[in-house]
Order: structure tokens, then C-alpha cells, then sequence
């Protein structure tokens, strides 16, 4: 399968995320596809097929390991591929078995709107903080993934994890997250998704569906600015709109 790749929320800083995308008639089976995206090797590949509508298509997405229900960043690579096919477009949609998002042209940014998942405080569960190498932290919980909030960046930036045994705990994703303390960004994070094959997300956009949320409702503000502090790192701009929360960032073809 021919498949092209595009660099997420990478500028002159960041390196951003890698997505491959692949556009096709029709699905392939199921095992084509996972045996693909395995071959691709990229945190994510997207599948998208095109409906009726010249600016609607259905999509899939798989780690090297697994499917996945939603994929933020791949969905944004998918965006730009199909923008520069195609300068008349201004807006896309994508239908999935999850449900439908959007994504927009903004100069040359692409922006997606995804729903706000707000997490739900918890205690830590047994074993969570040891796995990331954490001594103390505030948690909460948002659908299959859990927020870890800790004191500073420099403890985001410092996490270590045991990624065997962050694999064994029950959360699809492990969001660790603190307060910023440089002009013109507002919070930090990484992601951790070891059960799905990828140890360390680059730069993950559903985990920013919590985010905001979180982060809007304690420093109060509608917008919100965040850097992703992994190896390639990445910035995205975000705003809280009721339910929903639009993300916006650079989408650089290869």
C-alpha cells in the first residue's frame, strides 16, 4: 500500500509527531491494515477511505500493534495530505466507529475538534506511581486513560517510567502533566501508552481532550497553550468551547 507521512505539531522546536496516512477505495481487511501500519513502524497509520461527499471519509487507525478507537494527531496528518491534494477544501470530516471529527484549514495550520473528556479526581491506584517512578502526585480519571499531576515540568520532563509494568495497569494511557512555568505556555505533558505498543506518545492529541479541560478549569482560561515534553516534543494550541475542545497545529509533509 502506497502511504504518506507527515510530521504533527513540528515547527522550528519540535520535531512533532509522525503519522502515516493511506488512502484507499475501500477498506482493506482488517489483518492487511495492522500488518501494514506494523511494516510502517510510525506511532500511527490512518486508513481513510472516501464517501460520497468530496470532503468526507471514513477512517481507521492502528498503532504497529493494535487498533485503536480515536487518534488524534493521525487524523490531523490525514488532513493535510487531503488539503494539499486539493486547495479547494477548507474543512474535512471523518466519520469513525467512535463517532465524527472535524478538521478545518487555518492558514497553514490544521485544526480538529474533538469532544472534551473531563477527568474525574481518584486516588492513585496501587502500583501507578511506582511505575512511573513518581513519589507523590494528584490523579484523575477519563474514560480509559488517567491523568497524573505533578508539581513542576522538570518532574514531567524527569519521569522514567518501568513501561512492563505501566503495561499491567488498567488504563489504556498514562497522561503526566504539570503547570508551566514559561511565558506563553500555560501546562506540560507526556503520554505513555506501553498496552498499545508505543511506550511514549510524541505528541497526543485525545490526551489534550482531558487536558484542556483540566487545565482550563484550574488556571480558568478558555485557551490554552501546551508543549509536549518527549524526545521529539511538540506545541499545540487548544480552545474550550462547552463540550468540545478544538486543537490546532503545524502538519508538515515528509
Amino acid at each position: 500500500m502506497r502511504f504518506h507521512v507527515v510530521d504533527t505539531f513540528a515547527d522550528a522546536n519540535f520535531a512533532g509527531n509522525p503519522a502515516a496516512v493511506v488512502v484507499t477505495r475501500a477498506f482493506p481487511a482488517e489483518e492487511a491494515m495492522q500488518r501494514e501500519a506494523h511494516q510502517i513502524g510510525l506511532p500511527t497509520t490512518a486508513f481513510v477511505v472516501p464517501v460520497v461527499a468530496p470532503d468526507e471519509y471514513r477512517v481507521r487507525w492502528f498503532t504497529p500493534y493494535k487498533e485503536i478507537n480515536l487518534c488524534g494527531h493521525a487524523t490531523i496528518a490525514s488532513a493535510r495530505h487531503l488539503f494539499d491534494l486539493d486547495d479547494e477544501l477548507k474543512r474535512l470530516t471523518f466519520v469513525s466507529d467512535n463517532g465524527v471529527l472535524h478538521a478545518e484549514r487555518d492558514g497553514h495550520l490544521v485544526s480538529i475538534e474533538l469532544p472534551a473528556a473531563p477527568p474525574v479526581p481518584c486516588e492513585p491506584p496501587a502500583g501507578l506511581l511506582e511505575a512511573l517512578g513518581i513519589g507523590a502526585a494528584r490523579c484523575a480519571v477519563s474514560s480509559d486513560d488517567i491523568l497524573v499531576e505533578v508539581d513542576s515540568a522538570q518532574a514531567v520532563a524527569a519521569v522514567d517510567p518501568d513501561f512492563a509494568a505501566l503495561a499491567a495497569q488498567p488504563y489504556r494511557g498514562h497522561i503526566v502533566t504539570a503547570a508551566s512555568e514559561q511565558a506563553g505556555v500555560d501546562f506540560v505533558s507526556r503520554t505513555f501508552f506501553p498496552a498499545l505498543g508505543v511506550n511514549e506518545d510524541q505528541v497526543c492529541v485525545t490526551a489534550h481532550c482531558k487536558l484542556a479541560p483540566h487545565w482550563a478549569a484550574r488556571l480558568d482560561l478558555a485557551r490554552l497553550t501546551a508543549l509536549q515534553l518527549s524526545e521529539r516534543g511538540g506545541r499545540l494550541e487548544m480552545t474550550l468551547a462547552g463540550d468540545r475542545v478544538r486543537v490546532l497545529g503545524t502538519a508538515v509533509p515528509r
